[in-house]
């Protein structure tokens, strides 16, 4: 593929960076399902608070968010391919010490460290997705590259009990080798970066301001902090106190409840991939989004265990139309040689992601759940507003450099 401008064709095979990709993702996923339960009673072991527990938690959001600008620069310099091998590595070894570390401290210091190498294949990975991907099928390229992390997330969770059973520590081994193989496996089959294209990104690099004139892009910074804020971090946090505090179950039912969503997620991507190319962009961001915001509305008022996995599952399908229609609209809208704008993409959604539990916490500490919900219900519908006001058309932007 080379730096020329694509135009919308007719379909044909997706290229092959996208099922590399997937089977990435899927590796990622499923080590860090084995051993993100484990982590908290890992940190225990050294007799600290749950302040620093949830520091420990944190720490990869937080040194992951602060490090994104700095790994933007870096893909311009090194080239995607090269450093999302190298942010795969940086994980891996920084998990291996985890399992290794001797004190509190030591854990603290490498899972932050983790958070860097989580931005470099953060920001490289949608660099590669979007170069490689022609316009017309970056709905269901999205699509695809995303199941391999929801399936790896299914699977993950169960096969972390059996691993944890062994030993504290081997959740964190089998992290660090399922991201070591993730890393050899793009190495081996990821076409290296040309020199010239290296030089094309770090020489033709467009500013942040000059993206924020465009609505798609404003648009899509502000779903994806609302998907962050409401789906990565309200959701995760208030399903499983509703389920124990109000419905008054154990936690496998928490569990039982998010493994049924993932499937009906898993199920509807290709779906609401072929959406995304065929009835444009916009119309999926709106359906998404609608999706969501309604549903958020319906699990603030439930107080039945089987009306909420139902409601979850409508969340979850909303949830994966919106994020297939936000990533294709920002390739259209950001070519790679924009890196901040990449970069300011994955930070909207880790800023959600932060903020959204400390806020719902809050508030229900103040008032009661459903006004949790409702806040990053208002978000969602604050981002559908900005949707509406994009193109109904796909306009192609000055095309991504190809690495193929």
């Amino acid at each position: 593929m080379s730096g020329a401008e694509v135009q919308v064709g007719p379909s044909s095979h997706l290229p092959r960076e996208v099922w590399i990709l997937s089977g990435v993702g899927f590796l990622i996923a499923i080590g860090f399902g084995v051993m993100s339960p484990v982590l908290p009673v890992y940190a225990r072991t050294f007799g600290v608070t749950s302040f620093m527990i949830g520091l420990v938690v944190s720490s990869l959001s937080i040194l992951r968010l602060t490090t994104m600008p700095l790994s933007s620069r870096l893909l311009r310099y090194i080239g995607p391919r090269e450093l999302a091998i190298a942010g795969n590595a940086l994980i891996a070894f920084t998990t291996f010490m985890i399992g290794v570390a001797r004190s509190y401290w030591g854990i603290l210091l490498w899972r932050g460290l983790s958070g860097f190498g989580s931005a470099l294949y953060g920001v490289s990975s949608m660099a590669l997705l979007f170069a490689a991907v022609p316009t017309h099928m970056r709905g269901r390229a999205n699509a695809i590259a995303g199941g391999g992390t929801v399936l790896g997330s299914m699977a993950g969770p169960a096969l972390g009990g059996l691993i944890a059973a062994v030993s504290i520590h081997a959740p964190f081994f089998f992290y660090a080798g399922t991201l070591a193989i993730s890393a050899v496996f793009m190495l081996i089959f990821l076409p290296r970066t040309p020199v010239q294209e290296r030089t094309q990104l770090r020489d033709t690099n467009v500013g942040l301001n000059d993206l924020l004139q465009d609505r798609r892009f404003r648009a899509v910074i502000v779903v994806n902090f609302a998907q962050g804020w409401q789906s990565n971090g309200v959701r995760n946090m208030l399903i499983p106190l509703f389920v124990v505090e109000i419905l008054h179950r154990s936690t496998v039912w928490s569990g039982v409840a998010f493994a049924i969503a993932a499937v009906a997620q898993a199920a509807f991507l290709p779906l609401n991939g072929l959406g995304t190319d065929r009835l444009g962009r916009r119309f999926m961001l709106l359906v998404g989004g609608c999706i969501t915001a309604s549903v958020s509305v319906g699990l603030s008022l439930t107080h039945s265990y089987v009306l909420l996995i139902g409601l979850m599952c409508l969340y979850s399908i909303g949830a994966s139309a919106t994020g297939s229609a936000a990533q294709a609209m920002l390739a259209d809208t950001v070519p790679v040689s924009a890196s901040a704008g990449l970069a300011a993409f994955q930070m909207a959604g880790d800023v959600g992601g932060i903020l959204g539990p400390l806020v719902a916490g809050a508030i229900l500490d103040a008032a009661s759940m459903p006004w949790a919900w409702l806040v990053g219900a208002v978000l969602i519908v604050i981002g559908l507003i900005m949707a509406w006001g994009t193109p109904k058309t796909i306009q192609p932007h000055v095309r991504h450099i190809g690495l193929r």
